[in-house]
Parts: structure tokens; sequence; C-alpha cells
């Protein structure tokens, strides 16, 4: 007869060469599984008994255990339905799960509908085994298909002393703090974790002692620089150059552990109690409020202890003098910082966003991107500057940062968080300010605005394109995020005044200067502009009768010039384009044409051109070939139907032909423009896209 196989030879053939796997037997009963798989190599193993203590196990009432722990493999032995869907948050690769009963019609509903959502991310199969004792076992196998995100949350073996631990690292010389309650250290409560701040280089050998073992000490480990698998909420637990004060400043606490000195103490639990609990910390609001509930810890008693520690007397304990003094410090959070750590803490956080003292009245909004090392690096400065001008918004300044500069910029923005994120490569930190002004910004839709919730323009959404872009020649082991950028213009003005205080004068008056140029002074009818990349296009009353004004934003003037040398020269040759009535330095004035009926729907005029146009349209083209230029912007949508005849419209994008074609009938109006054509080109357009319009119209 064929012997059936156990758990522990399935455990074995299955992970094969590992036999430091973290295994963990949650609701054990006995030894047995422990003492196979020893005999088989694995002995990094540990029994939790749930309902008596048993010798050789770890006694723990808890249901907890059985997702807050460091195991890769996870036994559920006897386990209800509760703690199989909690045991999903664990880091296991493999949940091997008993249940405690059968499913009846009643519980296999929610069992299927879980097993279907969750083998989108695990696979899963019913295996039958021998256990010692009990007979035949049947039991699901799960083995997880995606890759966990790394954590903070780290977890120590009951079977060695919190005072072990911090032996070790202290005698490996490890640069770290536990942050605070080390008086209470060892906790009686195996679910209160010890946070520990740890320096940047480092933070891989304090996870490798704690990974170690299998553990279920809870353990919050954050690094100086919020690296990844060692930050809060995906940024650094305190300002970098803060974190970095508060190791430097430590102090062996009872010959035990390292602790921070008094001041650094106070600061980083003052900082901690107001930006991470908020609320939560029981500090009442203001002055004369009450805190919202009875919390674990009594933060307005301690902190108030321990501001007279170090000599401050006469700070209120409420969250916005807290705050306060922490501004005056330079301890508080920047404000996109203080945004991210909001959307877990209330809207208290939310209300001390303030639009900064220095802002001044302006129609349009201030933006600003950072250019990261890496895209630095690449020279790729200029070119992201020309393609936000390209992309329709205007540079003011682009600053290569130097020195202290940089310190600031990586000190202060993005919560000094700088790693990789979920690139391949990490971008590096601040290298360049791109200080950009939107002439028309645009409100994000109600789909974006869940997304982004702090995002205040829809073009702050072209950074994600043009990282796209420059990725695009890489393939996805090289590729970084080249950009990072404000939300909006108060996040805008506080990276100015935090990294180039020097430099917002300038920025000020140049955009009062350009707003005031940009203004229409003859009155409007209407606005029929469309992208306004370049130029806004506004009806106006013009000595009483409608024209169309184009108005240019700051350095657009080469687009401006080429369609006043067309409206204003060579308008005298054709009757196709319309006379010049008007022009300035940024502005040019045109008569105002009334289309006929059904020319405004392109479907329609597109057959119109096509069935009566279509000479005319070709005799266009003829004409600018002749006088050695394109339209490279030549669609349809630049063509008038009107009473007095077809009118040809914008010569923003009028190219003077370095080579002439052969034939007017190989011009790039109507065969578009070539792949490597090096003049301007419309934003987001192809040569192959004009091709393809005017082959369906004039075939």
């Amino acid at each position: 007869m064929e012997q059936q196989a156990t758990l522990s030879s399935y455990i074995a053939d299955a992970f094969q060469g590992r036999a430091d796997l973290r295994i963990l037997h949650f609701n054990a009963k006995d030894l047995v599984l422990k003492e196979e798989l020893s005999q088989r190599g694995f002995s990094n193993f540990l029994g939790i008994a749930m309902n008596k203590p048993v010798p050789g196990l770890y006694w723990h009432e808890s249901k907890k255990a059985a997702h807050k722990n460091n195991a890769e493999l996870l036994f559920l032995d006897g386990a209800d339905f509760e703690t199989l869907v909690n045991a999903f948050r664990s880091r296991a690769e493999w949940i091997i799960y008993r249940p405690n009963q059968w499913f009846n019609k009643f519980t296999f509903r929610p069992l299927l509908a879980m097993l279907q959502y969750k083998n989108r991310r695990w696979d899963f199969s019913f295996e039958n085994f021998e256990m010692a004792g009990r007979g035949m076992q049947r039991v699901i196998v799960f083995k997880r298909r995606h890759i966990k995100k790394e954590a903070a949350r780290h977890y120590l073996s009951p079977d060695i002393r919190p005072d072990d631990f911090f032996g070790r690292l202290n005698k490996e010389e490890v640069p770290y703090v536990v942050l605070r309650w080390h008086e209470e250290i060892p906790f009686t409560d195996i679910d209160e974790d010890i946070d520990l701040l740890v320096s940047d280089e480092a933070i891989g050998k304090v996870h490798a002692i704690l990974d170690e073992r299998i553990g279920i000490v809870p353990f919050d480990v954050y690094s100086e620089s919020g690296l990844t698998g060692s930050g809060y909420r995906e940024m650094a637990y305190y300002r970098p150059h803060l974190a970095r004060e508060i190791v430097l400043s430590r102090e062996l606490w009872n010959s035990r552990f390292y602790i921070p000195d008094c001041r650094h103490r106070f600061l980083s639990l003052m900082y901690h109690a107001v930006y991470h609990k908020g609320e939560e910390s029981g500090l009442p609001i203001f002055e004369g409020g009450r805190g919202k509930r009875q919390t674990e810890h009594d933060y307005p008693r301690i902190l108030k202890e321990m501001a007279k520690e170090n000599g401050v007397v006469e700070l209120a304990m409420n969250l916005t003098d807290c705050h306060r003094f922490l501004k005056q410090q330079g301890w508080s959070p920047a404000t996109d910082t203080i945004r991210k750590l909001s959307q877990g803490n209330g809207h208290w956080l939310e209300s001390i966003v303030q639009a900064d003292e220095m802002n001044f009245e302006k129609n349009g909004e201030l933006m600003v991107f950072v250019i990261r090392e890496w895209a630095s690096e690449k020279g790729l400065n200029g070119y992201i500057a020309d393609w936000f001008e390209n992309a329709g918004l205007n540079v003011v300044k682009l600053i290569e940062l130097e020195g202290e500069e940089r310190k600031k910029a990586a000190q202060n923005l993005r919560g000094g968080n700088w790693g990789k994120g979920p690139w391949p490569v990490s971008g590096g930190e601040p290298a360049a300010l791109l200080i950009v002004y939107d002439y028309h910004p645009k409100a994000l839709k109600a789909k974006e605005r869940k997304k982004y919730p702090y995002v205040s323009n829809e073009h702050y959404l072209l950074k994600e394109k043009l990282r796209k872009e420059i990725n695009s020649n890489l393939c996805k082991e090289q590729q970084a995020n080249a950009l990072h950028s404000s939300d909006d213009e108060i996040e805008a003005l506080e990276y100015i005044h935090s990294v180039v205080p020097q430099v917002f004068q300038e920025v000020e008056e140049t955009i009062r200067n350009w707003d005031e140029k940009y203004r229409t002074k003859e009155k409007v009818i209407k606005d029929i502009s469309e992208n306004k990349r370049r130029a806004k296009v506004e009806i106006i009353d013009f000595n009483g009768v409608k024209a169309v004004k184009k108005t240019y934003k700051a350095g657009k003037e080469r687009f401006l010039n080429r369609e006043k040398y067309v409206y204003g020269e060579l308008s005298n040759e054709r009757e196709f384009i319309p006379k010049l009535l008007d022009s300035g330095d940024n502005y040019i004035i045109i008569p105002y044409f009334e289309t006929v009926r059904f020319s405004n729907n392109e479907r329609a005029k597109n057959k119109m051109l096509k069935k009566h146009y279509k000479e005319e349209i070709y005799g266009i083209s003829d004409f600018f070939y002749h006088k050695g230029c394109a339209l490279i912007d030549f669609h349809p949508g630049n063509l008038l139907i009107t009473r007095e005849g077809l009118k040809v419209i914008d010569f923003e994008f009028l190219y003077h032909y370095d080579q002439l074609p052969e034939s007017s009938l190989k011009t790039f109006d109507l065969l578009g423009f070539p792949v490597d054509f090096e003049g301007d080109k419309p934003y987001g357009i192809k040569g192959a896209h004009r091709k393809k319009v005017w082959k369906k119209i004039l075939n």
C-alpha cells in the first residue's frame, strides 16, 4: 500500500534548499509537526498554542498572531474563516489552512467568493495529508502570486529578549534609537510595537537581524530618509535631516539601548503626536478645547512634562500651538508632506495648509517642476523645459541647483524622500527647479480629482506623459522617475521660498508683466480659443464691427511673426487669406467670417470639402509651395467655409523649406511632415496623421 504524504514531507519537498524558512504553526496542539520538520532540517519554527499552555509552544490567546508575524509559511491549524481572511494580510508566501470545521452550504459561499477574489493574487489547491494522531486531514494550500509590498513592520522572535536584540545592535555599532516609551520595554502586551529610527546605511542590517528567526514581537523600523520598506506612508518618518539629528543625538539609556537626547526626544514625540496621531493623540485642536478621546498614552501630560524639562514653560498643549511651536523650531513638515499625512489623520491637518503670505494676484497659475539628478545628468534639463513650452506652459525660470540649494531641496521637498519608489532606478535628488506659468489652468475632471485630491490644475498631469516619453527608449530595468512637481500654487510658492527665495521677486515681476500684456483691452464678445497653448482667440468689437483677435503668450513671437507675414503680405495676393486689420507686439486682428450652415460639424464639413472644394485645397497648397513654404499644421479645422468663399487661417507653423519638394503634390501640407522634421510641430501631432486626414478628403 502506497504511503500517504505527511504535511512535513510536503513542506520539505516544496522548500528544498531553504532550511532557514520561517514557519509558524498557528493553534498548535502538540510538538509533532515541529519535531518532524526539525528532523528534515527545518528548525526555524514557532508553534503558537491558543487554548492552553503547552510545553515547547508559545502560548498566545490573540488571533492577531495569525497575520502579525514574519512567517514565510503559515499553517493555520483548525482556524476559523475570519482568521484565514486576516492571514492574507501577512507576508507569508504560503498559507496552509485546515478549517476548524468543513463548510456547509451557508459557509461555503463566502469561502468560494473569497477564493475567487484572492485567486487574482493567490493560487490554491485542496490537499490531503497524514497527520500523526489525527489520521488523514484535508487542507487548502494557498500560494502567493504577487510580491508583497515592503513595509516598516518587522518582527522579533519571542525567544529573543529585546535587550539581547539591542545588545547585538550595540555590539555591531548600529546607529539607531528607540523613539519613545523606552521605560516600558519590554512591553507586557505583545501587540505593542517598538519604534526604531535607523541610519540609512544600517537599515539592511537591522532588517536581516530581525528576519533571522520566525517572530511575532512587532518592531516598526524607519530609516532616516524613508528608503523603500522603511518609510511611513511612502515618506520619511521625519524630515531626513531631522531624523539624522535624532540619531546623532542619541544617548545610551540604562546601559540597555539608545534613545534620543532630552531635546530630540521631546521634539520627536511632539512631531509624532501632532502630525502622525493628530486628533487621535488626545490633544485638543485649540486652547480650551477638549481632546477627541482617551488614548493609550497621555500625550498632553507627557508633553507638558517634557516641555518643562526642556525649559519650555508657556506652551499650551493643543495641536494648533504645538504645530506653531514646531514650525518655529524648524520641525514642521512641508505642505506636500502635511497633505499626505492628513489622509489618515482626520481633517485637522488640512486646516493648517494656508496660502503663502508672499503670494500675489495673477490671472493664471504658478507651477514648479523638480528635475531630478538622473535626468539632469543625462542633459535633459533643456529638453524638459522645451517640452513643457510646447505643451502650452511658459517657462519663467530654469534654475540648476548648487550646493546649499540642492541640500535645501532634498530636505524640504517631497517629504525628504527621494528614493526610487516603484521605479527600477532611482531618479535621485533634486538637481533643478523649473518654474513655469500657466496662463490658462484647467480644473481636473471628477475622476482625476479623486485620484489626485490636492492637484489644482490638470496640466500638472502632463508630467506623467513626459515621464513616459523620457523612458520610452529604455528597457524597463533602466527606467526612472525623472521629475517631481508641486500639486498646486501653495506648494509651488513654498518650493521657491524654501529653496531659491532670491528669485521670487524676479518671478513675480515677470508674471505681472506677462499678465498685463496678455490682457484684452477691447470689448470681448466671445472667447473661441481651443487649447490656448500659444495664444488665446477672441471675437471682439473692433471699431463697431466683429473681428477676431489672437493674443500671444510671452516667448511665442516666432509664431506671431509668421502670421503677421501671411495675413499682412501674402493676403494681398490671394483672396483665401484674410486681411490683417491690426497688429501689435503680441497680437493680430483679422476679419470675422460667418461660416455656412452645418460647416461647424466636422463630419458634415469634411463631406462638403470633399464634394465642392478639392481644387481650392490643392490651390492653397500650390500657392504656398511656390512661395517656398509649407503649412505644417494644415488641416480641415483651419479652413472656413463662408459665403465669401473658402478661407484659410492659422499660420503659426508656417515653414520655409530647406529643400523644395519636387512638386506641389508632395508638400508637407498634404503628405504631413517627415519623422525627422526638426521645425516647430503642433503638440501631440504626427505628420502621418495629417496625411491620413487629407487622403480621405482628396481621394
